[in-house]
Formats: C-alpha cells, sequence, structure tokens
C-alpha cells in the first residue's frame, strides 16, 4: 500500500525556513509493508516512483537501515553522547566530536580481528563485541596519537587480542518478540545499572614509556 502526501510547513516555522533556505514543502511517500512477525510498518520516502522503487522492495530495504539505527543508539547509549559535561556551544561541539573520532577509531582498529572472526568456521557469523572494544581502546584513545610506530604496533596487537574476546552472534533476520518496558524500569536501568563506557568530560592516557615505565595523564574537556 502507498500514499503520496505534500507536507507543507506550518505558519509559525514558515520565517525560519525561510530564513534557512529550505523548501517550504515536501512531496513523501508512505509505504506500509508486512514484516515476517506479522506486524505493519509504514515507512516514509522521498522515492515518490513506483515504477522504479516498488512497493515490494521497501521490505528489504527496511531491514538495511538497521545498521543507522544502531550506530544511534551506540553513540547516544554506550557512549554517552547526550550526557555533555559542559553548557556551552565549544563544550557542546567539542564533546560531540571527539565521540565520533572515538566511534571512528573504534571501526578501524577492529578491522583487523573482525577479518579473523570473518574466516571461523561458525554456525553463525561472529562480529566484535562493541562494548569489549570500546572498554579496551578507552584508556589508549589519546595513546595512539602520542606512541611511536613500533609502540603503536605493540599497542595494536594488545587491542586486537581484546576485540577478539566474546565476540558477538550475528543471527541473519532474527525477530525476537518485542517487550515494552515500563517507564519505572527505563529509568532505573539508565540511572542504576548502565554501564557508561567513556565519559566525555575527561580522558585517562596511559602510555609505556622507553624504559618500561607507565605515564599516566588526565586530559579534561573544554567545559565552558
Amino acid at each position: 500500500m502507498t500514499v503520496k502526501v505534500t507536507i507543507t510547513s506550518c505558519a509559525e516555522q514558515k520565517a525560519l525556513i525561510r530564513k534557512l533556505g529550505l523548501p517550504q514543502s515536501l512531496a513523501v511517500r508512505f509505504v506500509r509493508i508486512k514484516l515476517d512477525t506479522g506486524e505493519w510498518e509504514v515507512l516514509v520516502t522521498s522515492l515518490q516512483d513506483e515504477v522504479s522503487y516498488p512497493t515490494k522492495e521497501f521490505k528489504e530495504l527496511y531491514y538495511f537501515h538497521w545498521g543507522i539505527e544502531t550506530f544511534y543508539a551506540l553513540i547516544k547509549t554506550r557512549l554517552e553522547l547526550e550526557n555533555f559535561t559542559g553548557v556551552g556551544a565549544e563544550a557542546v561541539r567539542q564533546e560531540f566530536f571527539s565521540t565520533l573520532y572515538l566511534s571512528g577509531l573504534e571501526s578501524l582498529l577492529t578491522e583487523s580481528a573482525q577479518d579473523q572472526l570473518n574466516q571461523k568456521d561458525t554456525r553463525h557469523p561472529q562480529i566484535v563485541n562493541r562494548a569489549v572494544s570500546f572498554n579496551a581502546i578507552k584508556d589508549q584513545a589519546l595513546a595512539l596519537l602520542f606512541l611511536n610506530n613500533l609502540e603503536t604496533e605493540q599497542l595494536f596487537e594488545r587491542l586486537t587480542s581484546l576485540f577478539m574476546m566474546n565476540p558477538c552472534l550475528e543471527r541473519k533476520r532474527h525477530t525476537p518478540p518485542r517487550s515494552n518496558s515500563s517507564s519505572r524500569t527505563l529509568l532505573n536501568f539508565n540511572k542504576r545499572q548502565k554501564n557508561v563506557v567513556f565519559d566525555m568530560g575527561s580522558l585517562n592516557l596511559m602510555a609505556v614509556t622507553k624504559d618500561g615505565g607507565i605515564n599516566q595523564v588526565k586530559v579534561t574537556t573544554y567545559t565552558n
């Protein structure tokens, strides 16, 4: 089922939209698809051509968007993107880009470990456990900027061995029943149970020196 509509801006927002150079109206298409669980899902798209983009293909596309959704969940929950330590624009901007830097760094550092996991003959594909990988690099993220090539290679080897621990199983099209938690349960989880990987207000930098000693520096972000 497909429905095409044109969404127009409300009167209160027209001046701001005009100032930003954005269109005052947007033509969209609502597509209803039936999932394997029997549930109906309504998607909104700007792809208007039903011949080039038939409704039946959106069910397959629906599963592809989860990589984007889970990335948003990763930076907002595990990396606490919205838990800013400052209220000024510069503090918020700094912590936002620091979070993106760390997520990108994690993707690069885990590439070798993921390649090794891909070569394993297992019933379900294995993927690097993000909880393990982020905890492994949280005290080494800044050290990578200051170590020499030899020290960096040694650190990569140690991190890769850690990334191989406790991998997650990737079950294709695994659709467990959804559970709707109460607001009280969610509040209790976020206040008392959730493990925070990064406090972007400060990072501990630990690096091995040439004489075998350990230097530890606490880097505090700008919190205007």
